[in-house]
């Protein structure tokens, strides 16, 4: 299509300069004439570049809003896929729970994660194990939650955010960045309310024999 275009163009512009050289005994006519011509060709060329780029654009945006629309929601099961999922559930955060508040949100609200504070270097041990008992935890509430169509459908969302900030938590007690205890706290009560809403009484505790009945 480019070429076609670049080459109607030239013959036209082409015809012109002749024209322009028989009806005329001025050189200079006929160089103004060429001129005009060359630039007549020139934009032609230009414009038709222009249109191949657009064309290629479109189609790039194209494919990136269909590639876009593909992606997969999480697929929930019709019944249940684990048994005593909703108890093991229960089980997983009602330990995480506990332990998250006694050992990092109370020592974090206490300011004891604070560089120079007093038992610092213990809350920090502490805490950095129970970040790790606690990730542990919650990949089981996951799994519990999958296996049954309503808590997969309320819970997902809440409990994906607690994962993902236990994650880190360790090394964001040390460098005293505790956007993510704040953010896990947040994810937390919205799991507990989300659960309490379905039914499901969570009962916190730091017992951490329970961490196998999940």
């Amino acid at each position: 299509m480019r070429f076609t275009r670049t080459t109607t163009a030239t013959v036209a512009a082409l015809s012109l300069t002749a024209l322009t050289a028989c009806g005329s005994d001025s050189s200079n006519s006929a160089s103004s004439a060429t001129s005009a011509a060359s630039g007549a060709a020139a934009s032609a060329t230009s414009s038709a570049s222009g249109d191949a780029s657009s064309n290629s654009s479109a189609s790039g945006s194209g494919e990136a809003s269909s590639s876009s629309s593909n992606a997969k929601p999480i697929d929930c099961p019709t019944e249940n896929t684990r048994k005593f999922a909703k108890t093991r559930f229960a089980t997983d955060i009602g330990l995480t729970a506990g332990t998250f508040h006694r050992y990092l949100w109370k020592p974090y609200k206490a300011g004891t994660f604070q560089k120079g504070a007093d038992g610092r270097t213990k809350a920090l041990i502490k805490g950095g194990a129970t970040a790790a008992l606690d990730l542990k935890l919650l990949n089981n509430a996951v799994k519990n939650a999958q296996a049954n169509p309503t808590l997969c459908k309320t819970i997902a969302q809440p409990l994906g955010t607690a994962v993902e900030n236990v994650k880190n938590m360790k090394g964001d007690l040390t460098s005293g960045n505790f956007a993510s205890i704040m953010a896990a706290n947040t994810a937390l009560s919205q799991i507990m309310s989300g659960s309490q809403q379905q039914g499901i009484k969570i009962d916190e505790t730091t017992d951490e024999s329970k961490q196998n009945e999940g």
